[in-house]
């Protein structure tokens, strides 16, 4: 058996679990750790209930370790992709967050089935999303400041995405599309108001739902995003063939990553 611990905000919980399930697909045994969330109240908590996701999950596997005889864990050193987290022997811990999708993209539709929501849509999400649908050139702008701005640590490792990347992101979409109409998505709305000149804009402001938010990013044709895993799934579960992607190229502060998927444009 394999088990993979989950933490983290709800991008993260997903990078885990989609590592954790191509490893289910492998063949071997896997069930999930969600026992970190008992005491992490950053990001919301724990998210991935929200999901059609079918790997057995428990709060509680310190006693099945145990009984289990599991000996040592297995824990990600860097952000690049590491091939042999996908051959491991039998009974090991698995820590990390496994952001790039080499881990996971020869499965990529089982994951889009499983990262389908299970419940009800809120009323402001279900009034937005009709917007966003009546648009051709839809683009979501993912603005994430929070803990990378008032958290000296967070800002330290990630620092935040410049105004300038994203007059550039802007800017390159509107030369090579007509009448894109753009979304903004930000944890500090007031900021991109602020800041973010842009015709054809609506701001996506109402009580963040995480996995809602990240629908309606999927569903725009374009996705500009931040260093953030969060908008990093909302582009990725974005299924428009002709959809653009646009992601900063320095999405760490100095840790050598292959977050960015090699189809998506970094500026």
């Amino acid at each position: 058996m394999i088990i993979v611990r989950i933490v983290g905000g709800l991008g993260n919980q997903m990078f885990q679990y989609a590592y954790a399930k191509s490893l289910q697909q492998k063949g071997y045994k896997v069930r999930i750790d969600i026992s970190k969330f008992k005491n992490y109240k950053l990001h919301g908590g724990y998210h991935l209930d929200k999901y059609n996701i079918d790997i057995e999950t428990s709060s509680s596997f310190s006693n099945l370790i145990t009984r289990l005889g599991f000996r040592r864990s297995a824990k990600e050193k860097s952000l690049l992709f590491d091939e042999k987290f996908l051959k491991l022997p039998e009974k090991e811990y698995v820590k990390g967050y496994f952001q790039t999708e080499k881990y996971f993209k020869e499965i990529k539709n089982i994951i889009y089935n499983q990262f389908q929501i299970k419940n009800t849509l809120s009323e402001s999400t279900i009034s937005y999303k009709k917007e966003i649908e009546k648009y051709k050139n839809a683009c979501s702008i993912h603005v994430r400041r929070g803990d990378f701005i008032s958290d000296k640590k967070a800002n330290k490792v990630h620092g935040t995405c410049t105004l300038d990347y994203y007059e550039k992101a802007i800017e390159f979409l509107n030369s090579q599309f007509k009448e894109v109409h753009f979304f903004i998505f930000s944890d500090d709305i007031l900021w991109a108001k602020k800041n973010l000149k842009i015709e054809n804009v609506t701001f996506i402001n109402h009580k963040t739902i995480p996995h809602e938010d990240l629908l309606l990013m999927s569903l725009c044709r374009f996705n500009i995003t931040a260093n953030s895993s969060f908008s990093w799934w909302g582009a990725w579960l974005n299924k428009h063939k002709s959809k653009v992607v646009i992601a900063p190229k320095q999405w760490f502060v100095d840790k050598e990553n292959e977050v960015a998927c090699n189809n998506w444009i970094q500026l």
